[in-house]
């Protein structure tokens, strides 16, 4: 790490490297919308306490079907799935909630052409996904990055990822559409939560 300062791409495999509601290592965080929300969380309440963080490689967001969005994040997971450092784990036993397929959808119209583009009418819903790191991604936190937090920071880091896995989406969206209201007003779902 050239300046001793976490990016935005660091913080999020530190998240997902931090115990949450489990208390174990590398506890998946479930769903697109979830990590989704935790990274506007993030970026919007949680990036001040974080003292060697570069806040300007924090991810935009904008105003989408499902509340804040960020192309920036989804593409941040991309790149680290690329190289191995974090996995997509299917839940084949169940699908994705409505906010869910929308992002999904929006992953997967952005991976292909305009002409490609699916309608979200002839597509299978997906199964629901959690995200969690690698073995090469947990040994690259370990190695490079969470050294530079300081204890406390780590704890409070780890506090904030398990409130996000305790708490239902329900409950993330309704904080996040009643906190953020300017960010759900081109939402599928607003009249659900505002």
């Amino acid at each position: 790490m050239k300046n001793n300062k976490l990016s935005s791409r660091d913080i999020l495999l530190v998240l997902l490297y931090l115990p949450g509601k489990s208390g174990k290592f590398n506890e998946p965080i479930e769903g697109r919308t979830r990590l989704t929300k935790m990274m506007f969380i993030f970026k919007k309440e949680i990036s001040k306490k974080i003292n060697k963080l570069d806040r300007g490689s924090l991810p935009e967001f904008f105003a989408y079907d499902y509340g804040p969005f960020s192309k920036d994040l989804f593409d941040d997971l991309r790149f680290f799935e690329s190289i191995d450092f974090i996995k997509e784990n299917e839940d084949n036993g169940s699908t994705v909630a409505e906010a869910e397929m929308g992002e999904y959808m929006y992953d997967i119209n952005n991976q292909r052409g305009f002409e490609e583009n699916v309608d979200v009418f002839n597509v299978e819903p997906p199964s629901a996904v959690s995200f969690s790191l690698t073995e090469k991604g947990e040994k690259y936190v370990k190695d490079e990055l969470i050294g530079v937090l300081e204890e406390e920071q780590k704890e409070f880091l780890s506090q904030f990822k398990k409130k996000i896995n305790v708490l239902s989406l329900d409950a993330i969206l309704e904080y996040v559409y009643k906190k953020y209201p300017k960010y759900a007003t081109k939402s599928k779902i607003k009249d659900n939560y505002l």
